[in-house]
């Protein structure tokens, strides 16, 4: 059997993968369907056009627009489950994984209440399973895919005097909209695409907005054609790297302070549309470099100069959410896992990571279709040389 943990974008773009080639697979998932796009900001909306966006055998709706909304994508993720008739469990989470030769033994909680939520520690609306009631169980698995995503475990980058800010510090994934913080002057830490979005959002609002950009942010415009979107990334993956770079332009916003990053292009994922250049040339977001240092109610940055907040959102990032699996795992500088070719683990080809990185010059929905065909190609291999135990992975007319 095939487990995959994570009913995501990911996870479910592998299940279908297995279903179409009648292997044996079973999806486990802690919340629901799409959970981390239930929790999303409401501004959120996606990057790349809908149909470079869509799943492996089922396109979005027509009638959704250019780039749909968080709720339009959520619905089309539960939407591709039942077109699929995915076989998916919901409520239960992964604990703890370990293997041996004799496959994997999966340690889980079962039954965890998905209606009933309560709120996390954090506040400002993150919600997580209860585990009241659930009951541990084990699960066997030939072959482990882990699928969870990368929304799901933030980064909370230290900040020297956090202690004594006198106002709340949450992160980007808690951050829902922009009422909680009218009349107050919040502090966007970080300028990818959410804190982009963010603070674009809250400018709009009313709410008097500053972004720290420590390094620069890389700008594009927003697409318009899909078959060039696929064009340019076969290009670029094609192109030696140096040719691939020098064909990459972004444009320099540096007199608004908000410079291009260092290095090559290749090495930054950019942020999708002009509305924070275009927000901060119209006055209503500041921008200011790296914060170095909290203290009560002010804020210093790299250049000196210091500001009063009310509020920091931290868009500092995530990171893998693979504690369960990490002691099979081994991790680069970024603490990213070393996989192979085909998404399986260094080490140890049983297990295999899908949808933890993804090219810069592309999507990583766009992309997701050729990483788990990959993926499954991968577990195929396993299965001619031998080395699947406990279920032999060949088309036996069952999609269970």
């Amino acid at each position: 059997m095939i487990v995959i943990v994570g009913a995501g974008p990911a996870g479910l773009a592998m299940a279908a993968a297995l279903g179409r080639l009648d292997l044996p697979y079973r999806v486990i998932e802690r919340g629901r369907v799409g959970e981390a796009w239930h929790h999303h900001y409401e501004r959120l909306h996606l990057h790349t056009l809908k149909q470079v966006s869509a799943l492996p055998g089922y396109a979005m709706p027509t009638a959704y627009p250019r780039f749909p909304s968080r709720a339009q994508f959520l619905a089309y993720l539960q939407a591709y489950a039942q077109h699929h008739h995915l076989r998916i469990d919901e409520g239960v989470e992964l604990r703890h994984a370990a293997y041996d030769t004799r496959g994997w033994r999966l340690d889980v909680l079962r039954g965890q209440e998905l209606g009933g939520r309560r709120q996390a520690s954090e506040g400002r609306g993150r919600f997580e399973p209860s585990t009241v009631n659930a009951v541990a169980e084990v699960i066997e698995a030939s072959v482990l895919v882990m699928a969870t995503g990368i929304w799901s475990a933030p980064v909370r980058a230290h900040i020297a005097g956090a202690e004594t800010f006198e106002g709340p510090i949450m992160h980007s994934r808690d951050y829902r909209n922009a009422q909680p913080f009218i009349g107050q002057r919040v502090l966007v830490v970080g300028a990818g695409n959410s804190g982009t979005e963010i603070a674009v959002d809250l400018a709009e609002h009313g709410v008097e907005t500053t972004i720290t950009v420590r390094s620069g942010v890389a700008f594009v415009p927003e697409p318009h054609s899909a078959a060039l979107m696929h064009a340019a990334a076969w290009l670029l993956r094609t192109l030696p790297r140096p040719l691939a770079g020098a064909l990459l332009h972004r444009r320099n916003f540096r007199k608004l302070g908000l410079p291009l990053p260092p290095g090559s292009p290749l090495d930054h994922f950019p942020v999708v549309g002009y509305e924070l250049p275009e927000a901060v040339a119209a006055g209503s977001v500041t921008v200011y470099p790296g914060l170095t240092r909290l203290q009560q109610r002010s804020a210093y940055f790299a250049d000196g100069r210091s500001a009063m907040f009310d509020a920091l959102i931290l868009a500092t990032g995530y990171r893998p959410a693979l504690d369960p699996v990490a002691h099979e795992l081994t991790f680069d500088a970024k603490g990213l896992p070393l996989l192979d070719h085909y998404g399986r683990a260094c080490g140890n080809p049983h297990l295999v990571c899908v949808g933890y990185t993804y090219p810069t010059t592309e999507g990583w929905l766009q992309a997701l279709g050729r990483v788990s065909s990959r993926a499954v190609a991968g577990i195929m291999a396993l299965g001619r040389e031998g080395k699947i135990y406990r279920t032999t992975i060949v088309a036996n007319g069952s999609k269970g």
